[in-house]
């Protein structure tokens, strides 16, 4: 290029690198960034607009300088631009393009001196400062410099711009530019502010062809993160799919549409050695520098994912101290199935060393869900069995359920300690079916020895466990809870509970004198147990049994000892625990306390939504039997009878009902005997399902959001809220909330 004075240009073709990005009909609006970058005029110098490949960099920066009354130049840097000279002789021309500038500009680049660029810098920025109206000018692909004298310059540019003149830096990389920041003169969109909103997404589904309702487009958001190229190539990828929302959730990052773009865009343009770490690291769900360098053997992974995160490699940072990292989800797919197909095997390996390393840092979740991942499936079996207990008492249910679908039955018959120990787990939250798969898992298997949960054997665990549950019926029940009894020795853990499940056994069979000295044993041996669930229950059903006898001096003091122990061991929501509530409220009705007999009624209805008994039947049959005893006592009718519906419906799950079916003909007598006509529903004839409802109620959640919670429709939803306000005698869910509240059928 020459100049009209004489001077020319060291390089060629200059011409080609000035001209701003053709607009492409198509392209989703980015108005509400275009709203941001607007709002930077006049109090920002630099725009940086920093985010990983595919994030819509150079669309937004046209369409800023589409919508822009202003002036904009604009340069596509290339690695080449690493020479500062030839940098700056493209920046001077695109300026030169828009506004002519200052001849002195283009003599000093063309003298022969290496710094050349920085005289012509101090004639350029004297050359914009004569500018009637400021402009814009865009340096795209920033990336592509390696050089420092070159990101120098552009520094030395960007500091020095008069006010008004902004200065736009597209990039991959998270580049340094301290001094503007500490001023406060720059402004930066990342990729979090490119990432497509849901309402964006929509825009490019429909205009694919694609269906667009909620449940795709959340999917596809979900999965892509927003990745704005990642949304338009999945709507490719969906497109024919029958189910686009199915086919959107089931998106993966070895999509053929998505794969081929990491290939060209990641994995091409990085070193052997990065893409090595790459595919190593990528198994890991999170990284740091310390589990890094224990999976790899090396000791400079630190500088690694900074570096990673630093380039815009899909690696996006958890913390402001960058220690931990994590891939774009898309993207460690992509690099796993890589990984897979270089170095098969390896996956595996990465796995086992990441659960050692999470081990000993004593993050046994982690450690778990690498010991699954890598198919390690007896290490994850022992260390599911050692922490399932603490991860249950903390309300993580749902990720011991999630482990043991990965172990599936073949895991639980490889090590029969976890399968004893999860159908614990799952009987006493009620799920019967779960518990009695385990329980067949663990009779499949074979184990030597004591277990670790300290029984004899595993045919001891399995006789104390059956005995428990009681499916087979009470006579079973019995013999269950005789050979548990033999089996494990005084000193044992499990001796207590099978002492206790033995006199229920008795009591249920008719044995009552028997019962009332085993249940003594176990209340004095449990009483060290922990928690102490079998001394509760067995002082407990020694006061049923004093009450039926009619001692109530001594029904009163095994109720008192039951609820103290219960409250004392922090056990208030145990399963085990309901028939000491019991034992206290029939106690509580006899004594003419209608209140007190009210409120652990109450409770026992309560603890009913959360742990269903019916996965012992003969507890949930006991349970009613003796509610509905309570109620005839308190002159709650209504409430007696449905408990006696309810009682019946669990007597038809035993195959033999020992004394219970007589029991039940006894309270059943004494209804049809004293009922009146019912006047009004009663609160305490809530059923289980309508029980469950009401404990949401007091929460934010909609009736659909109920529904969606209790995995049942809208409509049944209502149906147990219109009797809940029937039996509560309200019509309002505040007041449901506030009646339930009043009766202790919701918790505090």
């Amino acid at each position: 290029m020459v100049g009209s004075d004489g001077w020319e240009l060291p390089f060629a073709a200059v011409e080609a690198k000035v001209l701003r990005p053709v607009h492409r009909d198509g392209l989703i609006p980015r108005t509400r960034l275009l709203d941001a970058l607007a709002a930077t005029s006049g109090r920002a110098s630099l725009i940086l607009v920093t985010a990983p490949a595919g994030y819509g960099k150079t669309t937004v920066l046209g369409q800023w300088a589409a919508a822009d009354s202003r002036e904009f130049a604009w340069v596509t840097v290339d690695e080449a631009d690493g020479d500062p000279v030839r940098l700056a002789c493209h920046i001077a021309v695109a300026l030169h393009r828009i506004r002519p500038l200052d001849p002195a500009v283009f003599r000093a680049l063309s003298a022969g001196d290496g710094s050349r660029h920085l005289t012509a810098l101090g004639h350029l920025l004297t050359s914009l400062r004569d500018w009637d109206r400021p402009g814009v000018l865009v340096l795209d692909d920033v990336h592509e410099l390696h050089d420092v004298a070159a990101m120098n310059f552009i520094r030395a540019l960007a500091a020095g711009l008069p006010a008004g003149f902004q200065l736009a830096v597209g990039s991959r990389l998270m580049h340094g530019f301290g001094r503007l920041r500490s001023e406060d003169r720059s402004a930066e969109l990342d990729a979090g502010d490119l990432a497509f909103t849901t309402q964006e997404a929509r825009v490019v589904l429909a205009r694919a062809g694609v269906d667009s309702s909620d449940d795709t487009v959340d999917a596809l958001v979900r999965r892509t993160e927003g990745w704005p190229a990642g949304v338009y190539l999945a709507a490719r990828a969906i497109r024919a799919a029958p189910d686009p929302a199915a086919a959107a959730k089931q998106l993966t990052g070895d999509d053929p549409y998505l794969a081929d773009y990491f290939g060209e865009e990641l994995l091409s343009r990085a070193s052997p050695e990065t893409v090595l770490f790459l595919t190593r690291t990528a198994p890991l769900d999170q990284m740091s520098g310390a589990l890094c360098d224990h999976v790899l053997g090396r000791d400079d992974s630190a500088r690694r994912l900074a570096e990673a995160a630093r380039r815009n490699l899909f690696v996006v940072p958890l913390d402001r101290r960058g220690e931990w990292y994590r891939y774009h989800g898309l993207v460690a797919e992509m690099l796993v199935s890589e990984l897979r197909r270089r170095e098969p095997g390896e996956e595996s390996r990465v796995h086992r060393l990441a659960a050692g390393w999470y081990e000993e840092q004593g993050q046994y979740e982690k450690a778990i869900g690498h010991r699954l991942a890598g198919g390690d499936t007896v290490a994850a079996a022992r260390l599911i069995n050692r922490h399932a207990p603490e991860f249950v008492a903390a309300g993580r249910l749902r990720t011991v359920r999630r482990w043991l679908d990965a172990l599936g039955p073949a895991g639980l018959v490889g090590y029969p300690p976890l399968a004893i120990t999860a159908a614990w787990t799952l009987a006493l939250i009620g799920d019967m079916p779960g518990a009695q798969r385990c329980l067949h898992a663990a009779q499949r298997g074979s184990f030597d020895g004591p277990l670790p949960d300290g029984s004899s054997s595993l045919t001891s665990a399995i006789t104390v466990l059956r005995g428990s549950l009681g499916v087979l019926g009470v006579d079973q029940m019995l013999l269950d809870a005789t050979a548990a009894t033999e089996s494990e020795p005084p000193g044992s853990p499990w001796f207590p509970p099978a002492m206790a499940t033995l006199g229920i056994a008795h009591a249920l069979t008719g044995a009552a004198d028997l019962a009332v000295k085993e249940l003594a044993l176990a209340a004095r041996l449990g009483r060290e147990g922990l928690p102490p669930t079998a001394a509760a229950i067995a002082l407990a059903e020694l006061s049923l049994l004093a009450a039926d006898r009619g001692d109530w001096a001594d029904a009163e003091e095994k109720a008192g000892q039951a609820v103290d122990l219960i409250v004392a061991a922090g056990i208030e929501e145990h399963l085990f625990s309901i028939l000491g509530y019991v034992a206290a409220a029939r106690v509580a009705a006899h004594q003419g306390n209608h209140v007190a007999a009210q409120r652990y009624a109450a409770t026992v209805l309560r603890m009913n939504t959360t742990l269903s008994p019916a996965v012992m039947p003969w507890l949930s049959a006991q349970v009613e039997i003796a509610l509905a005893e309570i109620f005839v006592e308190l002159g709650d009718f209504d409430a007696a009878r449905f408990r006696t519906v309810e009682a019946e419906r669990h007597l038809a799950g035993l195959l033999t009902e020992g004394t219970l079916r007589r029991q039940l003909h006894r309270v059943s007598a004494r209804l049809v005997a004293g009922d009146g006509p019912v006047k009004v529903p009663s609160a305490m004839a809530l059923t289980w399902a309508e029980m469950r409802v009401l404990q949401l109620l007091p929460t934010h959640l909609s009736l659909v959001q109920i529904g969606e919670e209790l995995h049942i429709s809208r409509n049944t939803v209502k149906a147990h809220v219109a009797a809940i306000y029937r039996k509560l005698q309200c019509s309002t869910r505040t007041e449901a909330v506030a009646r339930g509240r009043d009766l202790d059928l919701l918790r505090t």
